[in-house]
């Protein structure tokens, strides 16, 4: 019988992964894509985001984080079912998606496809090394 994760944990779990979610759109959905108005964030990190040549490898970013988050929770609930790790990658891409999708109803703003596969390679760079760990420790503790 699977150990049940703490409450307080699965709060704090689907709490962080969803004020990701909402930062992705946040920062998708303004009218200006440069995210140096924003005084939370780190002067690096704006320094970073906001120079062209990132303009695409930046929407990558925040996924890379969230696709961790979701594989550190995922092993913490001990879950084991590929399904349930596809599914969360699949999560992810949808993600993307959206947000890239919002961008159409904005005037200033135009939905690209190259964001969408950046998008989902950061969420597969997030997730896959933490899916291959889980899968290579469990492998040694048999």
């Amino acid at each position: 019988m699977q150990k049940k994760p703490e409450k307080y944990v699965q709060i704090i779990g689907f709490t962080l992964f969803a004020l990701g979610i909402a930062l992705i759109f946040l920062f998708s959905w303004k009218t200006n894509p440069n995210v140096g108005e924003y005084s939370f964030l780190p002067d690096w990190l704006i320094n970073w985001a906001d120079q062209y040549r990132n303009n695409r490898k930046r929407t990558g970013v925040p996924f890379i984080f969230l696709g961790f988050l979701a594989g550190a929770y995922l092993i913490y609930i001990k879950q084991k079912s590929l399904r349930f790790w596809i599914l969360t990658g699949v999560i992810l891409v949808l993600t993307v998606i959206i947000a890239e999708l919002g961008q159409y109803f904005i005037p200033s703003r135009d939905p690209d496809p190259k964001d969408v596969l950046w998008g989902s390679i950061g969420a597969g760079i997030g997730l896959l090394p933490i899916f291959i760990f889980y899968k290579i420790t469990t492998q040694l503790k048999k």
